[in-house]
């Protein structure tokens, strides 16, 4: 089993109440999401940067074992073109967990007036389990990973 560390620090929301019927229905994978507070989003993982798309408002790590982590910064993001954030990693560059990978300009964000719900997803169908509630800081434990299967 493998443990996914937040990426960001703020506030736990529960996937079901993010505002976005693909995010919250599980469509594209199992997970929770923060509401953050301030600053970077880090690496939830030791592992590849799989996919970081244009502008940074969202990424992918692959672990060795294949388990692949999508940490969406915000909903509604991809319109803005990289405005509040500015890119810190490259698609393809091995990281760590902590890495910096996008800085994140909330107050930019919240002033106007988006969603900075971010969810934290398992793309690569594998089970998880929740690891957090109320507040965490980039870096806390977020979510167990089990075996697809479990």
């Amino acid at each position: 089993m493998a443990t996914v560390r937040s990426p960001l620090s703020g506030a736990i929301v529960p996937l079901e109440d993010v505002p976005d019927d693909v995010f919250a229905q599980g469509i594209l994978g199992a997970g929770i999401a923060v509401r953050p507070t301030h600053g970077d989003a880090v690496a939830p993982v030791d592992g590849r940067i799989a996919k970081l798309f244009p502008g940074g408002h969202a990424f992918v790590v692959e672990t060795a074992d294949g388990v692949q982590v999508l940490v969406h910064l915000g909903i509604d993001t991809v319109r803005l073109r990289g405005r509040g954030f500015t890119v810190r990693a490259a698609e393809g560059q091995r990281v760590r967990t902590g890495h910096p990978i996008v800085r994140v300009d909330v107050a930019t964000l919240a002033g106007e007036g988006i969603e900075l719900v971010s969810p934290v997803l398992l793309i690569s169908g594998h089970a998880v389990t929740p690891l957090a509630t109320g507040r965490v800081r980039a870096g806390d434990p977020l979510l167990e990973v089990r075996p697809p299967d479990s």
